[in-house]
C-alpha cells in the first residue's frame, strides 16, 4: 500500500465548529531561528551597511522588513484552509515560469550570473521552489494510482521537473534547479512511484546533472576545488578556506557575537551564503549544533504535520515544503563545512536575502496551516462509553 493510500483512508469530514490546535513546538522552532539568525544578520552586515550606505542597520533594516512580511504572510495563510492553493496551483506556477523567463530576458548580472530583479533585491528562483511544490502536490494527488504509469506518470513528471529546472539553470543557478529536482522527485517516490520509475528518471536526471556540472565552466571550477580541498584542504579556494578557518576558530563556545574577524572583507559573502560560518566563529561548536537542532526541530514536525494530513494534497504538500527547507540547510551547511562542492544557495532564516526570509516563511505558513488538521482525528475518534452510575 502506498503512503499516498494510508494518507487517503485517514480522510475526515470536518466537522463544523472544530476548534484546530497550533503546533507550538513548531512555532517555537522558527522563532529560535529568526531571533538567531537576526542577531547574526546585523552581526554580518553592520560593516558592509556603513561602508556602502552609510548606515550600519541598513542591511539588517532590510532584512526586518522581510521578516515581518513572511510573518504577515504567516498570519494570513492561517485565515484560511490550504486546499485554496490548489485551486491557483496552475497559476502560481505559470507566473513564476513567466518570471523566470523575465529574468533571463531582462534581469540583471551580478558575479557573472543573472539571477534576480530590481537591483537583485527580487529573487524569483525562490518562488519557483515554492510555485513547484503547490503545482507538483496538486497534480500528484489528482493522478493518484495513475502515476505508476509512465504515460500518466513519469513523463509529465519529467517534463514539469525539466522545464523550471531548465530556466534555473539558465541564469546559471545549477544548485538551485538540483534542490527543486530532489524536492520534486521525493514527492514522486512517496507519491508511490514505482521502483522502474525512480530508477529511469534518476538515472536521467543523475546523467544531466553531471553533463551540466561539466558543461558550466564555473560548475566544472567549483567541482576540480572540492576535489582539491580533499587532496590538501590547504590548497582549497579562498571562500572554503576562510569558512573552515572561521569554524575552526570559534572552538566550542565561540569567540562571541559580534566579535568575528572573517566576516570583514576576508570571507566571501558572509552574511549570505557564508552565516553558517559566522554563526560557527562567533557562537562555536555549540551555536553551530543549536541551529541543526532548531532545524531538525522544524524538519521532525513538517514530517509529523504531513504524516497526519487528513488527505493527500495536504500531505504532499507538508512533506514538499518539509523536504525544501530541509535540503536546502543540509546543502548550505554541507557546502561551509566542505563536504559538496561550492554552491551559492542560502540558510533557510539565518542567511541574509529578502526573498529567501519572505518564502521560507511562507512555507512555513503553510506547514503550520496542514499541522492544525492533526486535532481531527483526536476530536472525532470515538469516545468509549462509561458505565451507567447506579
Amino acid at each position: 500500500m502506498t503512503t499516498i493510500n494510508v494518507i487517503r483512508k485517514r480522510t475526515h469530514r470536518i466537522r463544523p465548529g472544530l476548534k484546530f490546535q497550533f503546533d507550538y513546538w513548531m512555532a517555537l522552532a522558527v522563532a529560535g531561528l529568526l531571533v538567531l539568525g537576526m542577531l547574526v544578520v546585523y552581526s554580518a552586515t553592520f560593516d558592509q551597511g556603513l561602508l556602502v550606505y552609510k548606515d550600519p542597520s541598513y542591511l539588517f533594516r532590510r532584512q526586518m522588513i522581510a521578516m515581518f512580511l513572511g510573518l504577515g504572510g504567516i498570519a494570513l495563510i492561517l485565515q484560511f484552509d490550504y486546499h485554496v492553493f490548489r485551486r491557483y496551483s496552475v497559476i502560481i506556477m505559470g507566473g513564476a515560469l513567466l518570471i523566470l523567463v523575465g529574468v533571463l530576458l531582462v534581469g540583471e548580472e551580478s558575479f557573472g550570473a543573472t539571477r534576480g530583479l530590481y537591483e537583485n533585491s527580487y529573487q524569483p528562483s525562490e518562488l519557483a521552489k515554492l510555485a513547484t511544490i503547490l503545482y507538483i502536490a496538486h497534480w500528484i494527488s489528482s493522478k493518484g494510482e495513475r502515476i505508476r504509469n509512465i504515460t500518466y506518470g513519469l513523463i509529465p513528471f519529467a517534463i514539469i521537473t525539466g522545464v523550471v529546472s531548465f530556466l534555473i539553470v539558465q541564469q546559471p543557478d545549477l544548485s538551485t534547479a538540483g534542490l527543486i529536482a530532489l524536492i520534486a522527485f521525493t514527492l514522486f517516490f512517496v507519491a508511490g512511484a514505482t521502483w522502474n520509475q525512480m530508477l529511469i528518471g534518476g538515472s536521467v536526471a543523475t546523467a544531466a546533472f553531471f553533463f551540466m556540472m561539466q558543461a558550466l565552466p564555473h560548475a566544472a571550477a567549483r567541482v576540480q576545488a572540492w576535489q582539491q580541498v580533499l587532496r590538501d584542504p590547504d590548497q582549497a579556494i579562498w571562500q572554503v578556506r576562510q569558512a573552515l578557518i572561521a569554524l575552526g576558530r570559534g572552538g566550542i563556545f565561540g569567540v562571541g557575537l559580534g566579535e568575528s574577524v572573517q566576516k570583514f572583507g576576508i570571507l566571501p559573502a558572509a552574511h549570505t551564503d557564508g552565516v553558517f560560518a559566522i554563526i560557527g566563529e562567533e557562537l562555536g561548536l555549540v551555536g553551530g549544533l543549536l541551529i541543526i537542532g532548531l532545524l531538525g526541530l522544524l524538519t521532525w514536525r513538517g514530517i509529523l504535520a504531513a504524516r497526519n494530513a487528513r488527505d493527500s494534497y495536504g500531505f504532499l504538500l507538508a512533506m514538499g515544503v518539509t523536504c525544501w527547507l530541509a535540503y536546502q540547510s543540509l546543502m548550505n551547511i554541507a557546502v561551509i563545512t566542505a563536504v559538496i562542492p561550492f554552491t551559492g544557495i542560502p540558510l533557510p532564516f539565518l542567511s541574509y536575502g529578502g526573498t529567501s526570509m519572505l518564502f521560507s516563511l511562507l512555507g512555513v505558513g503553510i506547514l503550520l496551516n496542514v499541522s492544525r488538521d492533526r486535532a481531527i482525528e483526536k476530536h472525532l475518534r470515538p469516545q468509549p462509553r462509561r458505565k451507567a452510575e447506579g
